[in-house]
């Protein structure tokens, strides 16, 4: 017998504190990692085994302690590696160790129960399970007695099919499904008469489900520029050394990022390593699958939130096996065991969808970052507008900067031309297109070229109010206006999924002067598909919901069966499609002004980004940004497409604020049905610290609030924010995750937080 400490897979944020099990001598094989069903709390959850002694406890401890009910799966969960990065990921974003371990596994975090009972149908016991269910299909191989019948040729010369069969299975040094025997030529009457004889054995063979099992096109070897080739080499010097090195990969849009990626997985791959590819977006993945495809063939997995999660489950079991080489997949993607990896890519690792916005608030890139440094990976951060925190690290020479300033096929960035709105309405135009994109979309579309329009709204009108009293229809359950959907013809809250009937009068005061407001991406595809010869696509949360919409999408799109494609911000990354010569980008000035320090830089990002979509082939791309706001910096910086000047100047004004890189920050939310509640906590918090300033413990740091979120309520629940910033938050932590408010229900901490607002 000996004892192990368990971590409780349960959704509750107050159990921080692992908890002792004993393990009787019909589970010996039990260890560090293994996942395990254990009695807790009046019922059987699972649980996962972080630490194993054979010390015995005192005779009074040991007579409470309970046994570990059964085991989970047939081999241990966590490695070595992802049981250190799961404690570090505890340790560093504040939350309990089950909760960052929770991470690592695919599916649903509850157990299966299933009922074992006797041929009378009386129960004998229950066995326990994941939820998690394999595939698996009949299979043969070959017996003792088939191998006989082989060697001394019982079948006779007839036989010639049987005889082929049997030949073909000795071969094989695993169980062979139908389908593959019938792709060899067998068919499955051929393998009953064998069974029938007794030639052959039947067992269940595991089928791994693979959505991208496809045929692919052949790979196209292009010829590197000299800053390609120097940075691939210096990053496969790095897999070769197993150099734990952090790359900057900083390139203008274009200028081939995707081919020195493909070049230092391919090594990778030879030096007989795994390779993990994230994405921002599973609207970028289609593509990029494609490309290493190509490369790759089927050694490669896909991971995102559109598969099922047995589909899942297989991805993490080829990747653990060596099944599969090389991972592609959006941030949860991270999380993923490897039997040998040797190279982490982050394309577009500005992306604010890289960082969890629910408990634990994980970072991706930060993650990887661990997980490099515990298996000697290097990490290739890529973007053509990087994070300015990974820019700074770049610049200070932590992180190895690698530049590409050129296009490789010799191609120009886009002419950018900022369209005033003002002067459009005093011109009379009230329409959402103006007069000089409306033109350059009928000549794209005429001249048989494509276009690509950013309208960071989905939805048809963004609110609908009174004219008569000024009232907006807002959600019960959120401080947000409700968002008119024409297709459906009902009002939906983007923040909860509420809906409602459009009203007839004005619930305030009863006046039928009803008017919509604002536009969307639904309104402005009706307004586009007016124009001559244009035909739209649309691509936003509302017209991607099925699995593969993002692929069926752009594959239309790319194909030429329409011309304009317009969409929230999924259609600015990462697409290339050489026939887009022209991108729209309206209301460009519109993320401009929020309360947020990080406004500027998601502004510029996200309008360079989409600036890049036009002219990546061999004609000329032209790039038209509406505003209303023509002169902001901001927007001029992006139509040029000066990244660098761009980020002096920001990091410049992050410094004299305080704000990171120069300052690590801790956003700490509380969230109540009662908003006088959630205040007074609110309160209590920041008097705590303060009390802790006057003490000289946190002279350093910087407490702000409390004050409302941006949204102060959501879901029918009230949310207060407090915001600290400090050089070093490890102080800040600690005093908290030792104070009361440590497991306090209501209370979230967000480490290095994405928005303060």
């Amino acid at each position: 017998m000996f004892y192990v400490s368990v971590a409780i897979n349960l959704p509750v944020k107050s159990l921080f504190k692992q908890f002792t099990y004993k393990v009787t001598d019909d589970l010996p094989f039990l260890d560090v990692g293994w996942r395990v069903v254990v009695p807790f709390g009046g019922q059987l959850v699972e649980g996962f085994i972080v630490d194993k002694t054979t010390d015995k406890p005192e005779p009074k401890v040991e007579a409470k302690l309970k046994n570990v009910t059964a085991a989970l799966g047939d081999r241990p969960w966590f490695d070595a590696e992802m049981l250190a990065t799961a404690k570090w990921i505890g340790n560093y974003y504040m939350c309990s160790l089950a909760e960052s371990m929770r991470l690592f596994v695919p599916g649903k975090t509850s157990i299966k129960r299933q009922a074992i009972k006797d041929h009378n149908g009386k129960l004998l016991y229950y066995e326990y399970a994941e939820r998690l269910k394999e595939k698996t299909v009949i299979a043969y191989k070959i017996n003792d007695a088939g191998c006989d019948a082989l060697e001394n040729n019982i079948l006779g010369n007839r036989a010639k099919a049987q005889i082929a069969a049997l030949e073909y299975l000795v071969k094989a040094e695993e169980l062979l499904s139908v389908q593959e025997l019938s792709e060899a030529g067998i068919s499955n009457a051929t393998m009953r008469t064998l069974q029938s004889k007794g030639f052959v054995e039947t067992g269940l063979k595991r089928i791994l489900r693979n959505s991208y099992n496809r045929v692919q096109q052949p790979a196209e070897v292009l010829q590197l520029t000299d800053e390609q080739k120097q940075a691939v080499e210096l990053i496969n010097k790095a897999v070769e050394q197993q150099n734990p090195r952090t790359f900057l990969l900083q390139g203008i849009t274009g200028s081939g990022k995707t081919e020195v990626y493909l070049r230092a997985a391919a090594n990778a791959v030879e030096q007989g390593k795994q390779v993990l590819m994230l994405v921002p977006e599973i609207a970028l993945t289609a593509q990029l699958v494609k490309r290493f495809q190509a490369w790759f063939g089927n050694n490669i997995a896909v991971a995102h939130s559109k598969l099922s999660q047995n589909e899942r489950g297989d991805v993490w079991y080829r990747m653990r096996t060596g099944d599969a080489q090389v991972l592609i997949g959006v941030r949860s993607a991270v999380f993923a065991p490897f039997e040998n990896l040797g190279l982490v890519i982050i394309d577009e690792e500005h992306e604010s969808s890289y960082k969890q916005e629910e408990r634990p608030n994980y970072h991706a890139r930060d993650v990887a970052l661990q997980r490099c440094k515990n298996t000697g990976s290097p990490l290739v951060l890529g973007s053509a507008t990087p994070d300015l925190c990974t820019y700074y690290a770049a610049l200070s020479g932590k992180y190895t900067h690698l530049h590409l300033t050129h296009r490789p096929n010799g191609s120009q960035l886009p002419k950018v031309d900022i369209v005033d709105m003002r002067k459009e309405l005093q011109e009379k135009n009230y329409g959402v297109l103006s007069r000089k994109l409306q033109q350059a979309l009928v000549q794209t579309a005429a001249e048989g070229e494509q276009a690509i329009v950013l309208l960071n709204r989905r939805g048809h009108s963004t609110f609908v109010m009174c004219r008569d009293c000024g009232e907006s229809i807002v959600c019960p359950h959120c401080a947000v206006a409700l968002v008119y959907h024409k297709k459906e013809e009902r009002l939906f809250c983007h923040y909860c999924g509420n809906t409602a009937t459009i009203p007839t009068e004005c619930p305030k005061c009863h006046s039928r002067r009803i008017k919509y407001f604002g536009t969307g991406t639904e309104k402005a595809e009706a307004q586009l598909a007016e124009l001559p010869e244009v035909r739209v696509l649309r691509m936003d949360q509302d017209s991607t919901a099925a699995k593969f919409a993002h692929e069926e999408i752009l594959r239309r799109f790319a194909a030429g069966e329409r011309n304009v494609l317009i969409g929230t911000q999924m259609v600015a990354k990462g697409h290339d499609i050489p026939n887009v010569t022209l991108v729209g980008v309206l209301s460009a000035d519109s993320s401009l002004n929020l309360p947020d320090y990080r406004a500027t830089e998601r502004t510029f990002s996200l309008l360079t980004q989409a600036a890049g979509r036009a002219g990546r082939g061999d004609r000329p791309g032209h790039v038209i940004f509406q505003t209303y706001d023509a002169d902001n910096n901001i927007i001029q910086l992006a139509a040029k497409q000066d990244y660098d000047t761009f980020a002096r100047s920001e990091l410049m004004a992050r410094e004299d604020f305080f704000y990171p890189p120069f300052s690590q920050m801790l956003k700490l939310t509380i969230w109540d049905k009662d908003e006088a509640a959630a205040l007074a906590l609110a309160q209590k918090i920041v008097f705590f610290l303060q009390l802790k300033q006057q003490e000289g413990l946190l002279e350093d740091t910087m407490v702000a609030g409390p004050f409302p979120a941006l949204v102060a309520k959501v879901r029918d629940m009230f949310r207060y924010n407090i915001l600290m910033k400090a050089k070093n938050m490890d102080p800040v932590k600690e005093l908290l995750l030792a104070s009361e408010f440590k497991e306090q229900p209501n209370l979230y901490f967000d480490v290095d937080p994405a928005s303060v607002i």
